[in-house]
């Protein structure tokens, strides 16, 4: 699916194909590919000379290709976190600015380019220069980032406080899915500062939009510290929740063993004079049940009340 909008004073309005001409060279024009056909990528070719890149090896594109810039023309292929209930995705998208022309590729929706899309609706943005659309578009994921971290930053609280009341294979469960989110998030910051120097060196990009690109550098950087610091933590309390529950599982262990040894003794003596040998005295004893039966809770009264000395119960 393709949408083509003409950025004007009331922000952004989508036009027909056959009206592209009355725009081209006046305003922005933002070519949004959603899930493109051949023949939509051949209209936005023959327009302006655009070329994607295989739909196969878009999420495997290296860092060093993911920043193309020619004499006329930028191309910037970035990756956007996506969080789905317990699942985690990552969705490259395509970035290609020429003169008055904005391109974005994507296979799946972006929330914020749906976020920015709005926003200037609804503020009524009017932008001179396409780069200004991804800068903006880059900012609002940044942001999105830092809310995330936050998040991620309570919820490992929360687990945090609760472990020294319950440890459960679920806590352990929840941390592995925050430690994945919070390495996912990282490995897009970095992907993004290496990528946004090259801009800032770019003679298409204009010097306005080269400052929203540095404030947006300095808070990518102040955010991988923060992931830094969690995993950290993350790893810190997976060390401690495992040492608290190998502490219960040693103090079960620890109660049946002390049990065992308590009526081990009780054990050997039925062992012994339930033994049917012909000429053991025992057997034709008068007293020789209740002696027995007196020996075994005696013995096991004895060490009972040693081992609750020693503190073992």
């Amino acid at each position: 699916m393709i949408k083509i909008y003409v950025n004007t004073f009331k922000g952004f309005e989508e036009i027909d194909k056959d009206k592209l001409e009355n725009f081209l060279g006046k305003y922005i024009i933002w070519f949004d590919l959603f899930n493109p056909s051949e023949e939509e990528l051949e209209f936005v070719k023959e327009k302006i000379n655009f070329r994607m890149p295989p739909k196969e090896i878009l999420g495997d594109i290296e860092i060093s290709s993911k920043y193309i810039e020619e004499k006329d023309y930028l191309e910037i292929t970035l990756s956007f976190v996506i969080q789905q209930k317990d699942e985690i995705l990552v969705e490259p998208v395509v970035f290609y600015i020429k003169e008055k022309f904005f391109v974005t590729v994507r296979y799946r929706d972006i929330p914020p380019i749906m976020i920015f899309k709005n926003r200037a609706n609804f503020q009524k943005e009017f932008y001179q220069f396409p780069e200004s659309l991804f800068a903006e578009i880059l900012g609002i994921e940044v942001d999105r980032i830092g809310d995330r971290l936050e998040v991620l930053g309570n919820k490992i609280k929360d687990i945090w406080r609760q472990m020294f009341t319950e440890q459960s294979e679920e806590m352990i469960r929840e941390l592995a899915f925050y430690d994945e989110l919070n390495i996912t998030l990282r490995e897009s910051i970095n992907e993004k500062l290496r990528i946004i120097p090259k801009a800032l060196k770019s003679p298409l990009i204009n010097a306005h939009t080269k400052k929203d690109l540095r404030i947006i550098y300095d808070d990518l950087v102040t955010l991988l510290d923060y992931t830094a610091f969690y995993m950290e933590k993350i790893d810190s309390i997976q060390n401690s929740l495992l040492g608290l529950i190998t502490i219960r599982q040693n103090e079960a262990v620890k109660v049946f063993t002390v049990l065992a040894t308590i009526f081990l003794p009780a054990t050997l003596i039925a062992s012994i004079f339930g033994m049917n040998f012909k000429h053991m005295p025992e057997l034709d004893w008068k007293y020789g049940y209740p002696y027995s039966l007196f020996l075994m809770v005696f013995t096991t009264i004895v060490l009972l009340l040693w081992v609750r000395r020693k503190g073992w119960l």
